[in-house]
């Protein structure tokens, strides 16, 4: 999500409620630099004007950190934006989808459809691109490395225009695949996957460059291979 945001450069309201203020300047400090984010933790304490001006670079990008935000506090802060910007977010931004609270019985996929269903009327109203961080079934039925449509918790394939599924391989590569998309072609079963490359240590993800391991061959005086 975070790799995603930086690369469309939109104005964009956030609500991260799985990773706190650190967790995310630490992270946008590490993409920014290619910077170990162990490195970047220890400069939010000691380096403040280099953290200051390295993220003023993502002004366009307003956060919210509330851990269980509602509907009302999503539109609240949506219609804030508007109120002190003129204009609404190009793009809204929920991570972890399921963290939205509602008060639907404790249903938490009735939760989950109600919040789908939302989030279409608050992307029609503020005409802005709403982008929802969801997680899938992890068993030994799920899809590998992307998981399915079918995978999806709750099953809320319904109302999205786009879906894409992102999972590691054995050997912790990313890939992606596009499992929906309502005006293009799709693969529901998450077969046509592709490599992404991703940095876990500096939080990076871009795309996917071949690097083939290339070995000098074997050296008998060394006890093997160079």
């Amino acid at each position: 999500m975070l790799n995603a945001v930086v690369n469309m450069r939109v104005s964009t309201l956030a609500f991260s409620t799985d990773s706190s203020q650190d967790t995310i300047a630490s992270g946008l400090l590490a993409i920014s630099t290619r910077t170990p984010t162990e490195v970047t933790e220890e400069w939010l304490r000691t380096e403040p004007d280099k953290c200051k001006r390295l993220l003023s670079a993502y002004d366009f990008l307003r956060w919210e950190f509330m851990p269980d935000p509602t509907m009302d506090d999503i539109w609240l802060s949506a219609y804030a934006y508007h109120e002190t910007e003129g204009r609404y977010p190009e793009q809204i931004v929920v991570d972890i989808a399921s963290d939205v609270g509602h008060d639907t019985g404790g249903d938490e996929w009735a939760n989950l459809r109600d919040l789908l269903r939302q989030s279409k009327v608050l992307a029609r109203e503020t005409e802005a691109h709403v982008l929802l961080v969801h997680h899938c079934a992890d068993s030994e039925r799920t899809k590998r490395p992307c998981p399915r449509r079918s995978d999806i918790h709750g099953k809320v394939a319904a109302i999205p225009e786009v879906i894409v599924t992102c999972g590691l391989t054995l050997t912790d590569d990313l890939h992606t695949a596009c499992v929906k998309n309502r005006h293009a072609k799709a693969d529901p079963a998450a077969d046509n996957h592709f490599p992404m490359t991703l940095d876990a240590a500096t939080s990076y993800v871009g795309d996917y460059v071949n690097q083939p391991r290339v070995y000098a061959g074997w050296n008998p005086g060394e006890g093997g291979w160079d």
